[in-house]
């Protein structure tokens, strides 16, 4: 979940502590806690940015204990050794450190976990020097959809699990070398002096992620779990005691399982290995919201905490914020030559507006559990560099919208488990500015959406024909990374998946050369479609417009076309049962 504050303008923004440069820890530790003046009967803001922040609100004892626990952990883990600093080589530089605090929040936006992580400065590393490759992968949320309608589908457990301090087992590659001061109040007696030399990873280095990343992939591939060549974060298992599926975010495990007895299978040799928490039943994993329906073997996703927040934290819980039924106006076309801010006092309005901020955690809705505002936040997202009280109204509008949604859930399983099939549309020429089409496309299993986009297209169509064949092709290549990732985790697609458009031409197009002189200009690229239509791996299929979901992609609709293209999503409110379950 992206960090919320500050999120207002500069002239209600709280004043923060000015960070503290290479404090006593220890000292400042029990100084702190020892502290009674602190009142305790407030509602806790936010991560803390500093110790003297963490130490002056209501959980100061548990910041407390919790950073107590991570040195503790360090050293037990053998991250370091200790060298005397005439010992690091000429040139080298030695990184300072500094705590950073995380409260990890349950469903309901309660503190449920306090993290407390001691970071190396990374930005001092030099490149070559400190460090070289430093990618790692996550989890792609449609990834994270797969997995949970496979799961739910078929009635399978799922679970979460946590490495603890997952990124100190990372062993850092033989020619990489770290020097890290020790921190102040925990030096090591009598050589107060001396440096860490890391032998391991930390967090904060530009390597951190990657070095456990690595570390993970070598134990989960000694266990006879195979890496998904088209998803490297989700792994998969099949023996005499059953399937194990896993998706891997950072330290976060999603795991389900075909049987009960590989799953502990599972568990314990993670256990062997590392320490983990076993956080049970899947309710609330990288900030989206899982209610489960046994019965119906369907699982609901949703972001209610988040949507809150961000009305919360952007003050806009007004009378001028009352919710709306759609979340754009059908008849705005947002530009830059028209609506951005032209006099000096309008740029000035402009610049004190946390629009950025906004569309940031906007734009995490709507690649989570919300596609009906994934064209809005597209539309808004072109404007990060040059925005107006108009961009900010339409964006206001977006959370207006969220604000009579809240509780709606993006549902997901079925008696369907993985029958693959799709929409794609384009809306020709819908960019008032480069006047290029914008396409978009979802892909469903069985009735479940797990993948959507809304793009603006990289040139100009001149014909709808060719927005509506560019838009089909981009379609198909999300299609084929979908069978890919389903045949990955033992659900192949054995015929062609169905992508519904509602050109004909398109379709026509798709098959042979026709129309030659209107359409020989199309770059080879978008011929794609042609290959992935002969092979028989996605059938194209005429659709009425007003039922292509992909047409809430493309355009702003007006309120009935867009509730009926929401409904066809998977999006509803949850009943008055699930309510009370």
């Amino acid at each position: 979940m992206p960090p919320l504050s500050p999120r207002v303008p500069p002239d209600f923004v709280v004043d923060q502590p000015p960070p503290v440069d290479e404090p006593d820890i220890l000292a400042q530790l029990e100084a702190l806690a020892a502290s009674d003046a602190i009142p305790m009967d407030v509602e806790y803001p936010g991560d803390p940015a500093t110790l003297e922040e963490a130490m002056s609100g209501p959980f100061k004892a548990e910041w407390s204990a919790s950073l107590s626990d991570e040195l503790k952990s360090i050293k037990d883990l053998g991250v370091y050794k200790l060298i005397p600093r005439s010992q690091v080589p000429a040139g080298r530089r030695i990184l300072k450190g500094k705590p950073v605090f995380r409260l990890k929040r349950n469903e309901k936006g309660e503190p449920v976990r306090f993290k407390s992580r001691w970071c190396a400065k990374g930005f001092q590393q030099v490149y070559g020097l400190d460090y070289n490759r430093t990618s790692s992968p996550t989890m792609r949320m449609e990834s994270f959809r797969v997995l949970l309608h496979i799961a739910a589908s078929l009635g399978w457990e799922i679970e979460q699990l946590d490495v603890k301090t997952a990124f100190l087992h990372g062993i850092l590659p033989e020619d990489e070398h770290l020097y890290m001061e020790q921190p102040k109040g925990f030096e090591e007696p009598g050589k107060e002096s001396w440096i860490w030399e890391l032998v391991r990873g930390i967090y904060g280095t530009k390597q951190g992620g990657r070095t456990w990343n690595d570390t993970l992939n070598e134990y989960m591939l000694s266990l006879g779990f195979t890496r998904l060549s088209c998803e490297h974060c989700i792994y998969y298992r099949k023996n005499a005691r059953g399937i194990v599926l896993t998706g891997v975010h950072v330290d976060d495990f999603l795991l389900t399982s075909s049987t009960a007895v590989a799953k502990e299978e599972f568990k314990a040799e993670l256990r062997r290995k590392w320490a983990i928490a076993e956080l049970g039943d899947a309710r609330f994993c990288i900030g989206i919201q899982i209610d489960r329906d046994r019965a119906k073997r369907t699982v609901a996703l949703s972001q209610t905490a988040l949507i809150d927040k961000i009305i919360a934290e952007f003050r806009l819980d007004g009378m001028d914020c009352a919710p709306i039924s759609t979340p754009m106006d059908a008849g705005l076309r947002l530009s830059r030559t028209q609506h951005c801010p032209k006099t000096q006092d309008e740029k000035d309005r402009a610049a004190r507006l946390p629009y950025r901020s906004l569309v940031g955690c906007l734009m995490y809705l709507a690649i989570g559990t919300r596609p009906d505002i994934a064209l809005a936040v597209q539309q808004l997202s072109q404007f990060l560099d040059c925005y107006s009280l108009i961009h900010w109204d339409a964006a206001k509008r977006v959370v207006r919208y969220l604000k009579g949604t809240r509780a709606f859930r993006l549902e997901l399983g079925g008696p369907d488990a993985a029958n693959l099939n799709g929409f794609a549309d384009a809306s020709h020429a819908g960019c008032y500015d480069t006047r290029r089409s914008v396409g978009g496309y979802c892909w469903n299993l069985g009735s479940g959406i797990v993948s959507w986009a809304a793009r603006k297209q990289p040139t100009v169509s001149t014909s709808t024909t060719e927005a509506e064949y560019i838009a089909a092709a981009e379609s198909s290549k999300e299609a084929i990374w979908l069978r890919f990732l389903l045949d990955g985790i033992g659900f192949p697609q054995p015929v062609a998946s169905l992508m519904r458009v509602d050109s004909t031409s398109a379709m026509s197009l798709s098959t042979d050369s026709t129309f030659h002189a209107r359409v020989k200009h199309i770059d080879i690229k978008w011929h794609y479609l042609r290959e992935v239509v002969a092979a028989k791996r996605v059938a194209l299929q005429h659709v009425p417009g007003h039922l292509n979901v992909a047409d809430a992609f493309t355009k702003p609709l007006e309120r009935k076309p867009f509730l009926t293209l929401r409904a066809r999503m998977g999006l509803r409110p949850p009943s008055e049962e699930e309510l009370v379950r």
